[in-house]
């Protein structure tokens, strides 16, 4: 019983620097996880429309950043990106074929209105607006997914 307490005031008084690991810990395995999926999303690649539904917001149920959706075989899903970008415009998307909850938003790569999401994405030799595979690679670089 005594080393119970003990191992009780132990945890009382340090309480602090447990935390403390348990946060470090937490934010190093999240990081860890959402790299994984970027590169899954880079490997087994399509391509939709992201309809932007939220202008730059501080914080709200998503969190921090601009809210839009897209929909992957009528199935709508629905993200907060980190780009402030403008409510109502369209923008190209990457996503993971396998796993479509994963993506990487192409930012840089506004689409006019005429240009309307396929149901299953495009391939990117099926994209309707011409990118440089050079241009995919400085998103990579940013990203850190090699």
């Amino acid at each position: 019983m005594t080393h119970i307490i003990k191992v009780v005031r132990l945890l009382k008084n340090n309480y602090h620097i447990i935390l403390a690991f348990a946060t470090l810990l937490f934010i190093i395995l999240a990081f860890f996880l959402s790299h994984f999926n970027l590169k899954d999303a880079k490997k087994n690649s399509k391509y939709t429309v992201a309809y932007i539904t939220s202008d730059w917001h501080q914080k709200n149920n998503n969190g921090v950043g601009t809210d839009f959706l897209y929909y992957i075989n009528g199935e709508r899903i629905d993200r907060t990106c980190a780009n402030s970008l403008k409510k109502g415009e369209k923008y190209l998307l990457l996503y993971d074929s396998i796993h479509p909850k994963n993506y990487i938003m192409l930012y840089n790569h506004k689409l006019s209105n005429n240009i309307k999401a396929p149901s299953n994405g495009w391939k990117f030799k099926d994209l309707p607006i011409k990118i440089d595979s050079n241009e995919l690679k400085v998103y990579f670089k940013e990203l850190n997914i090699p």
